[in-house]
């Protein structure tokens, strides 16, 4: 199997909506500011390229997945996001 990601689209966050979740105490002010700078993973595609036809999944290799490919721990350069 071949899976591959897009880079995932920034969407624009509200300052009110990160401010009450740093005030909640569910980010960091760090994540607060990069929220407001850089906006949010709103959407990604994924594609996946399977030799020999779909095989079923099992919940062991689907979480492998999930954990390796999670875009919060990729590193990617900051974008704009428009206003």
């Amino acid at each position: 199997m071949r899976q591959a990601f897009t880079e995932g689209e920034r969407w624009p966050v509200r300052a009110e909506r990160v401010n009450q979740l740093l005030a909640s105490g569910l980010i960091t002010r760090e994540q607060c500011d990069q929220f407001i700078r850089e906006g949010a993973i709103g959407s990604h595609l994924e594609n996946l390229q399977r030799h020999g036809g779909f095989k079923g999944f099992n919940q062991k290799s689907v979480s492998a997945i999930i954990t390796a490919t999670d875009p919060r721990k990729q590193k990617f350069p900051p974008q704009p996001v428009a206003a």
